[in-house]
């Protein structure tokens, strides 16, 4: 503690030191000592503007200070407030010569001995001032420290008991004790002898009966000790020692507290690994364990439900293959129903043939490929001539209904388009539409054309009928449904549904520029444009 009360001591001295430095770079101040102002009016004002607030800031910053004079050399300069005085006032026994002879870089401490040995001594700071050049002297700079600097060294000790506090100067003087004088003449040589030039020491006296902690001051040349008896310094050391042993039972205590809560969260964890290791059928992957709530009862709490949603994805997926199976047999019974269905045909239309019924073999035959084209989960793709074929065999069955009712035509510009691969039924369910909503709607015959034209980089296909037609309102919602601006289910109507299928199909198959639009007039038919855009290696010079 000794050795801290020092370094704040050195550092307080510091501190007064530097306001040196804040008044002789006052350049009011130092024209004021050296007499340059004009008049008192002019004095007067830059004193009180420059030079007084300079005084109340250092007394602000610094409760240590007692005063601060600045002794002027010039008699001829004013006094205009009491910290300033003349230099025939300044008194300081025994440092006169000290004083005439610093240099303008130095200041010095001096002390003065209180009334009395039990007052403290009163400390003081001394620094020549000078002009702006450093050429003449304009007088003296004084700070008079109260005794609270002292007292503050002391009380930053912090001890406790019977202790004296003794302050000596370089003459192995007392100049300062707070009790009855203690030190004869030779404890006076042998602490002086054992203190350092400065800095402080901690050492024994009289037989180890006193514990002396003595600091060489070194800018006062003053030595403070506080001295304390041998037994009352044991038993600050028994209170330490009493503090450390319960300090360091109760590390004891802590770290076996540690150890159990750390070796009870190691047992938990080393259980529910070899219980992860153990794991073969999630169905008995459970762990019990699920009583604590800390981070590891939560870790088994979620590896609980891990383990249950394995088990119903296992489940899931054994179910899925279960109906798998299941589907592939109802797939082998259903196709045993379009073979018997197809033999069924073919023995009709021979029978037709064997009667010379031409006519009704002609429409057997053209049935069983109707029924083949429809039924075959063979592929999901063909060409343009295999769904013109299918086309035509629909309309020449409805021929053999109709009669002169119906005409077909189709013509084909561009044979080399009848290889295009292109989805199934993406014509049929747009024939059977004019047939339904449109040639049956009307009294006299129904034509119904068909167009394709092959270009280089799409193929156009353009049906037309000479039926019904629609109303405004019903084209409008079909063509808002076609292009993407009204959902397929708001169609209040049949046969919008095939046309929206159709053109989704369309689009999947040869790309978002592909599809197909529709235009109608009530009581003149309807026209359907299909716009098939090749892909690449399709595409024809």
């Amino acid at each position: 503690m000794m050795e801290r009360s020092y370094r704040n001591l050195e550092i307080e001295l510091t501190k007064m030191e530097s306001l040196y430095a804040l008044f002789q770079n006052n350049v009011k101040l130092t024209e004021y000592l050296s007499g340059l102002y004009a008049n008192d009016l002019e004095m007067a004002y830059n004193y009180k503007k420059e030079i007084s607030p300079t005084f109340t800031y250092a007394y602000i910053g610094n409760q240590l200070l007692d005063k601060i004079t600045v002794y002027k050399n010039n008699p001829e300069v004013p006094i205009v407030s009491a910290e300033i005085e003349d230099i025939d006032h300044y008194a300081d026994p025994g440092h006169e010569d000290d004083v005439k002879k610093l240099p303008p870089s130095k200041g010095m401490w001096t002390f003065e001995p209180g009334t009395a040995v039990t007052k403290l001594p009163t400390i003081r700071y001394i620094h020549k001032m000078y002009n702006d050049s450093f050429t003449r002297e304009l007088g003296l700079f004084q700070l008079t420290l109260n005794d609270g600097l002292i007292k503050q060294f002391f009380q930053t000790l912090q001890s406790k008991g019977d202790v004296w506090h003794i302050v000596l100067d370089d003459n192995k003087r007392v100049i300062f004790q707070d009790t009855e004088p203690i030190l004869n003449d030779t404890d006076l040589e042998l602490i002086f002898a054992a203190v350092p030039d400065s800095g402080v020491k901690t050492f024994y006296m009289k037989k180890h009966s006193y514990l002396v902690n003595a600091a060489k001051i070194k800018h006062w040349n003053l030595v403070m000790l506080e001295i304390s008896p041998t037994d009352e310094a044991l038993n600050i050391r028994k209170e330490i020692g009493w503090s450390v042993a319960v300090g360091l039972l109760l590390l004891l205590l802590l770290s076996a507290l540690y150890f159990m809560m750390a070796s009870s969260f190691a047992m938990r964890i080393i259980r529910f690994s070899r219980h992860m290791k153990r794991v073969v059928d999630p169905r008995h992957a459970y762990y019990p364990d699920t009583s604590e709530s800390d981070e590891i009862g939560f870790l088994i709490t979620n590896y609980n439900a891990m383990m249950h949603r394995v088990e119903e994805l296992t489940h899931a997926v054994t179910q899925t293959e279960q109906l798998k199976q299941e589907a592939e047999i109802k797939m082998l019974q259903a196709q045993i129903k379009p073979h018997f269905l197809y033999n069924t045909l073919e023995t009709m239309r021979m029978l037709a043939l064997m009667k010379g019924d031409d006519e009704v073999a002609d429409i057997g035959l053209k049935l069983g490929k109707l029924l083949r084209y429809s039924l075959s989960k063979t592929k999901d793709e063909t060409t343009l001539f295999e769904e013109l074929e299918h086309v035509q065999d629909y309309v020449d069955i409805h021929l053999s209904r109709m009669g002169e009712r119906l005409e077909m035509v189709m013509n084909v510009h561009g044979a080399h388009a009848m290889e295009l691969r292109c989805p199934r039924f993406i014509l049929q369910p747009l024939v059977e539409n004019s047939l339904l909503h449109g040639i049956e709607k009307i009294r006299g015959k129904g034509k119904i054309s068909l167009d394709l034209w092959d270009h280089a980089h799409e193929v156009v296909i353009r049906l037309s009928d000479n039926g019904a037609g629609m109303d405004e309102q019903r084209l409008t919602i079909i063509q808002d449904v076609l292009a993407g601006k009204l959902p397929q289910e708001q169609i209040p109507f049949s046969g919008g549904i095939g046309l929206y299928n159709v053109n989704e199909r369309i689009k999947a198959f040869f790309g978002g520029h592909s599809g197909m639009m529709i235009t109608s007039h009530e009581g003149q038919g309807t026209v359907i444009e299909i716009k098939l855009v090749k892909r690449r290696g399709e595409q024809s010079a």
